[in-house]
């Protein structure tokens, strides 16, 4: 048997821009309803609603668009990211980066499991390219674009702030390269051509 309540829930966890504006009392709740049923094909309106009406009363969604309003936001143009191979002998050459750098804000050094990114500017990107064997160079992208937001130190409590940022620019239908979330700093990569639009989508709500 179908545990509507949690069908709603997941459903509302999973679009938190919805869960926020049900909390402004904007959204019609039975047009809601219907959208839910419609997605998740249940037939029973009316515990539908019920369970809506439950959730918008007892728990606050995720509180991405407020802690936006709160934040700074700096837009990047003309980066580059290099992807190396993860290797002992690459770290000792991003530390020896690090410290001869007389431009360290420039650059972004950001460990994955897949290898080791740099995150850099066009002017740069030649120069670091030298250090590196061209076997321990994964790939080379240039013509990006990044966002930089520096959010209030309530990200940390903020559920679905990520989730809230990326969702806006899907539905703009434009791609993230690359996303680094750490400690109250939010960098996305994106393409030159998309970073525009992007940065008007985010501050857009900045503003309201």
């Amino acid at each position: 048997m179908v545990n509507i309540a949690e069908v709603v829930r997941v459903y509302l966890r999973k679009n938190p821009d919805i869960g926020e504006k049900l909390n402004t009392g904007i959204i019609n709740l039975s047009a809601l309803a219907r959208l839910i049923m419609e997605h998740e094909s249940l037939d029973d309106f009316d515990a539908v609603l019920a369970a809506i009406k439950r959730c918008k009363n007892n728990r606050p969604f995720a509180s991405g668009s407020d802690t936006l309003n709160d934040s700074n936001l700096e837009m990047v143009s003309d980066m580059a990211m290099i992807i190396l191979k993860r290797s002992y002998s690459n770290i000792k050459i991003i530390s020896n980066i690090i410290n001869n750098t007389k431009k360290i804000n420039s650059i972004r050094f950001v460990d994955t499991t897949g290898g080791f990114s740099i995150i850099t500017d066009k002017i740069l990107v030649d120069k670091i390219l030298t250090f590196f064997p061209e076997d321990q160079i994964l790939k080379v992208q240039r013509n990006l674009g990044g966002l930089i937001i520096v959010s209030p130190e309530k990200i940390e409590r903020a559920k679905g702030y990520v989730n809230y940022i990326t969702m806006l620019l899907y539905r703009a239908d434009i791609n993230i390269v690359h996303l680094i979330s750490v400690y109250n700093d939010t960098t996305i990569i994106l393409e030159n051509k998309d970073l525009t639009d992007a940065f008007k989508i985010i501050s857009s709500k900045i503003m309201e």
